[in-house]
């Protein structure tokens, strides 16, 4: 797999044969225009305006209990938006991150072009996505509580799959 810092050194070239269809190369070609590939886009969510409530203070050689305020983050780390993905044999590999860690009752929901991945683990924040083909594709993240409503929504990542062709 080629990641967002593999290639941000290398140079992309885009150019639409005339079938209509869109090609990239790491090669020149006529016609070609050059792809500038800038730096991975990062999200963190804002902190909640609401005051988190102190934990509860337990006597001593009591386990201490804390009180859940919220998610910080909830986001793909990967793929990495607008990454360009070079023959990856139609599987995606798809990390998550989720800060503070997923709370007892609550699920990871991920979505691929807008439908539910029906095979994701419940509370895996990494996994693979089988017939991943060429294209460009979203992948969206959202937390659950246990009667299925959202908590926390990530923002969505959109990246393309690229095949090489006989021509490279």
């Amino acid at each position: 797999m080629i990641t967002a810092t593999a290639v941000a050194g290398t140079k992309l070239y885009r150019w639409v044969d005339e079938n209509g269809r869109v090609h990239y190369t790491d090669r020149p070609q006529p016609q070609a225009e050059e792809v500038v590939i800038g730096e991975p886009t990062t999200f963190e969510a804002p902190v909640p305006a609401t005051p988190r409530r102190p934990a509860v203070q337990a006597e001593p050689g009591e386990p201490q209990a804390t009180t859940f305020s919220g998610y910080n983050s909830v986001g793909v780390t990967l793929p990495t938006p607008d990454q360009v993905l070079w023959n990856i044999g139609a599987v995606l590999t798809v990390t998550l991150s989720v800060q503070p860690p997923l709370q007892t009752g609550h699920r990871i929901e991920v979505t691929f072009n807008g439908e539910p991945v029906g095979d994701w683990p419940p509370g895996a924040t990494s996994h693979q996505i089988q017939d991943v083909f060429r294209g460009t594709h979203t992948i969206g993240v959202s937390v659950l509580d246990a009667g299925g409503g959202e908590v926390a929504v990530g923002t969505p990542v959109t990246f393309h799959v690229k095949q090489s062709s006989a021509l490279n």
